[in-house]
């Protein structure tokens, strides 16, 4: 009887790199594993290769690798009962997961498991010696996967902190920088879509129907604009083999801070280099670089079309436009909105703004207003204020800057020797407290009352003063935002009619009282009565020093 039959193992090799590894190395990295086992199945002729599996790019953190799941389907299959690797960390670097495969899964599976450079063969395992030694280097390797993970975190953050795009495709309406793939440059076709998606919505347009445009004039999506460019793009957004556009891939676009300049990455992470599930970040941690590369869309123009956004602007019937005061309108008398109503006269029809809470809970007074009268109106103060910011604008010119900034720097001065004062007065209160308990003219809860109130109104006086010393920090460069929010009135003077972009971008709400009296809250409204303020005493100033 011959006892020296040798059993024959079909073998499979694995091969595992991660993308930590490095790009340039990965092919060579990979080849040389392969060539490490099949020298290894040479020289041990009773195993007989039956496969390579090969998962390049793929964390040793975890077992969710697909080259490795078709490795283990073959196995339970009866195909594979021998598994070789270069070496433990190959296999894995999770110390629980790759010893359950090792010490449990393989056993009951009846798979010899091989790695070649640790000297490991279940086969002639020392029990002894593999009980301590197996299990100490998948603890070292797991070691090593934390740390590479914790190293990778730490240079990713400083590379958002200091604006490096690290994202796998540009944003649409930009692309990367073929000489430097962390900085964006603007993607000229693209962009132009997205200043057409931003001027229809300042026009009035929903998404739903800035998307059926798109759609028509067949206009590429995003992720169909960035295939056709030949990158390797796909979304979890795409439920179709060619995406049309859809009023969410509008509105991603509209909300999207990157079109003005703003980059903000960091917004998600994972819990630990374990865990592959995504949590979101709160706000304060994301990496925010204002300025960082060229802005497609106005600042002034993004934060309009955001204030549009949070109105309601629900479309009229058949997708037209939003009423040109759609969302703006309210009661003067109770606040509630007012709506629109119309009311059937004839063969006509006559729309009249009513107050909400008078028509439904009967809450307020009966009023009502004629919508072609709020038009007109309306059209006349914001000519007004368009004339009242022209001519501020022309005595702003004929101010002296240095006069200009005296008179704020003296208001503000009296202003925070105001706030210091209190400060002051809460702390001699503060102080005074003990001796009044230790004289018994307070109790101690009436002294723990006391001392909370003052100590909260001392630390809001504190913060006070300290946002007054910040503004006059400020004050001697803030003539280019005064610039700024007088040249949105400045551009529609001479209008004759009114439309939702001059309405968004100039007014913050219309209050219609009884008797129709009509108040309008431009926006700026602060910023204007400052400056008007401000230009005043410039020129009593000046008037008081030519005397």
């Amino acid at each position: 009887m011959n006892t020296n039959i040798v059993q024959i193992w079909n073998t499979c090799g694995y091969v595992r790199l991660s993308r930590e590894d490095g790009d340039k190395e990965e092919s060579n990295s990979v080849t040389g594993q392969k060539d490490l086992i099949r020298d290894y199945l040479c020289r041990h002729p009773e195993l007989r290769e039956c496969g390579m599996k090969v998962d390049d790019g793929f964390t040793g953190s975890n077992f969710d690798r697909p080259a490795f799941r078709e490795m283990m389907a073959e196995v339970k299959a009866g195909k594979i009962n021998c598994i070789v690797v270069k070496d433990l960390s190959r296999f894995g670097r999770n110390y629980l997961d790759a010893g359950e495969y090792i010490e449990k899964i393989f056993p009951f599976l009846g798979v010899r498991f091989i790695a070649v450079n640790d000297h490991y063969d279940s086969l002639h395992s020392n029990p002894e010696s593999d009980e301590l030694v197996i299990p100490f280097k998948n603890l070292i390797n797991e070691a090593y996967c934390r740390d590479t993970s914790i190293k990778i975190r730490s240079q990713l953050e400083i590379k958002r902190r200091r604006g490096d795009f690290i994202g796998s495709f540009a944003v649409f309406g930009y692309r990367k920088d073929p000489a430097d793939h962390h900085r964006l440059l603007v993607d000229d076709y693209a962009a132009d879509v997205v200043r057409d998606i931003f001027q229809w919505k300042l026009e009035g347009v929903s998404a739903a129907d800035i998307a059926d445009r798109l759609s028509g004039a067949g206009v590429p999506t995003p992720m169909d604009y960035k295939r056709a460019k030949g990158m390797a793009y796909s979304t979890s957004f795409r439920v179709k083999a060619e995406s049309v556009w859809s009023a969410g891939m509008v509105l991603r676009i509209l909300k999207n801070p990157a079109y003005i300049g703003v980059l903000e990455q960091g917004r998600v992470t994972t819990p630990s280099y374990k865990v592959k599930r995504l949590v979101n970040k709160p706000r304060e941690e994301w990496a925010v670089v204002e300025d960082n590369h060229e802005a497609i869309i106005d600042r002034q123009d993004f934060e309009i079309v955001q204030k549009v956004l949070a109105l309601d602007t629900r479309t009229s019937v058949g997708g037209a436009p939003v009423e040109i005061f759609s969302g703006l309108v309210f009661c003067g008398e109770c606040g509630a909105a007012m709506v629109r109503k119309t009311v059937p006269s004839g063969k006509k029809k006559y729309i009249y703004y009513v107050c909400a809470a008078h028509k439904n809970e009967k809450t307020c007074f009966a009023h009502s207003l004629r919508d072609s009268v709020l038009d007109d109106i309306v059209l006349e103060l914001v000519k007004k204020r368009i004339q009242e910011v022209i001519d501020l604008s022309e005595l702003l010119e004929m101010t002296s800057v240095v006069q200009l900034q005296q008179a704020m720097m003296r208001k503000l001065r009296e202003r925070l020797t105001m706030k210091e004062a209190e400060i002051n007065r809460y702390q001699k209160l503060l102080q005074s407290l003990y001796e009044n308990l230790a004289d018994g003219l307070i109790d101690r809860e009436e002294y723990q009352d006391l001392k909370r109130t003052y100590s909260r109104r001392r630390a809001e006086a504190e913060e006070q003063a300290e946002s007054i010393r910040d503004q006059m920090g400020k004050e001697m460069t803030s003539s280019s935002e005064r610039r700024v929010w007088m040249e949105q009135f400045r551009r529609h003077q001479n209008i004759t009619a009114l439309d939702r972009p001059l309405i968004v971008t100039l007014v913050e709400r219309i209050f219609i009282y009884r008797g129709h009296r009509i108040e309008v809250v431009f926006r700026w409204q602060d910023e204007f009565i400052r400056l008007r303020d401000l230009l005043l005493q410039a020129q009593a100033l000046s008037d008081k020093e030519a005397v």
